[in-house]
This record gives C-alpha cells, sequence and structure tokens, in this order.
C-alpha cells in the first residue's frame, strides 16, 4: 500500500503518477518494470517515488487492488441491474 505521503499528492500528482505506473505496466511485466521509466513518465524524482511506495511491487499491487474494486463495483451493478 503507498504512504501516507502519496496520498497527501494532489489529485493531478497521484493520477500522473499511476497513468506512467499503468503505461509501464501494460509495456512490460513486473519483473521487467522499471521504476526509472516510471518516474520519468511522471517527471517526479527518483527519491519521491520512494517516499510514496516501498518498491515496484507495492505501487504495482496498489493499482491490482485499485482495478479490483472498479470491477467489483461494475459487477455488483450489473448483479443488481440483472
Amino acid at each position: 500500500m503507498p504512504k501516507r505521503t502519496f496520498f497527501n499528492l494532489s489529485d493531478e500528482k497521484r493520477r500522473s503518477l499511476l497513468k506512467a505506473a499503468e503505461r509501464e505496466f501494460s509495456r512490460v511485466p513486473l519483473a521487467k518494470a522499471s521504476v526509472s521509466n516510471i518516474i520519468k513518465m511522471a517527471g517526479i524524482p527518483r527519491g519521491s517515488f520512494y517516499q510514496y511506495f516501498e518498491n515496484i511491487e507495492d505501487l504495482y499491487y496498489y493499482l491490482v487492488d485499485i482495478e479490483t474494486e472498479k470491477r467489483k463495483i461494475l459487477f455488483i451493478k450489473f448483479l443488481k441491474k440483472t
């Protein structure tokens, strides 16, 4: 899970970082993903990344949690509708 400092970021900065991570994880598997690519796309210093997340796996699993929750909500809406 992200550190508290991540949640203190503006919405724009959080979205930018998450979007950069999504692009990187869409491009390569987790084992080949690069913090360098993510921070370059997000326009943040390397040190900032580690103030927000323990490591790249921490960020990856946070994104997985977000997507899981989105799909859960959609599934529940679908069930209520049908």
